[in-house]
């Protein structure tokens, strides 16, 4: 039977851990971004990969396909202007779209504009630590995958708007990767998160040890 938020509240058995308010998003994942743990050393390692790469694709473009420098760089800037508009929103759908199969159904999409801060929640669903790690990097694996796959496979100077589009949306991973640095300080516990859309709260809570 899936576990909804009564039971989490009427059980003495559950212990509430952390309250976030969506206005303080940005500090919560800013506190938990700058833990020295597994999922942030992986995220930072990526993102110099894809940092690097980019320099290094325009050497080789200009040197072994006669790619011209200044038509590089705007595809580049192709890949900017694409990731701060379409990828933000294709970013939240897909959490969206993994709340829906996990089984939610009151999802909603908001933003908070002075923290340029952009999310998915569903209301009242209670997520575990599996189906959060879950939610939390489909966008990253999907997109990912979709612009290197565009990079490779699109001949000319548009696949190297999709490398620009990989590396400027890795970088708005960063709240997705310090939610699940957020979990591996947790590792001991048995958490479990949900919603509370209306006051603008997500509440996280862990099952108390026998």
């Amino acid at each position: 039977m899936k576990l909804t938020v009564e039971d989490i509240r009427k059980d003495p058995g559950y212990q509430l851990l952390d309250k976030l308010s969506y206005d303080h998003v940005l500090d919560f994942a800013g506190e938990y971004f700058r833990k020295s743990n597994l999922s942030i050393r992986f995220y930072l390692i990526l993102i110099f990969i894809f940092f690097a790469g980019l320099p290094v694709s325009v050497y080789l473009g200009v040197t072994i396909k006669n790619y011209n420098l200044l038509s590089l760089f705007q595809q580049f800037l192709y890949g900017l202007l694409i990731s701060f508009t379409v990828m933000i929103p294709m970013h939240e759908i897909i959490h969206g779209i993994v709340y829906f199969l996990l089984g939610a159904r009151k999802i909603r999409f908001g933003v908070k504009l002075k923290q340029f801060a952009f999310y998915a929640v569903a209301e009242d669903f209670v997520t575990t630590r599996t189906a959060f790690y879950i939610l939390a990097l489909a966008p990253f694996i999907i997109l990912s995958g979709l612009n290197l796959f565009g990079f490779f496979y699109i001949r000319g100077y548009a696949g190297y708007t999709y490398l620009s589009i990989l590396f400027w949306h890795a970088t708005m991973c960063a709240g997705d990767f310090a939610l699940l640095s957020y979990y591996e300080v947790h590792k001991d516990k048995e958490l479990y998160t949900f919603d509370d859309v209306r006051n603008r709260v997500s509440y996280f809570y862990y099952r108390k040890q026998s």
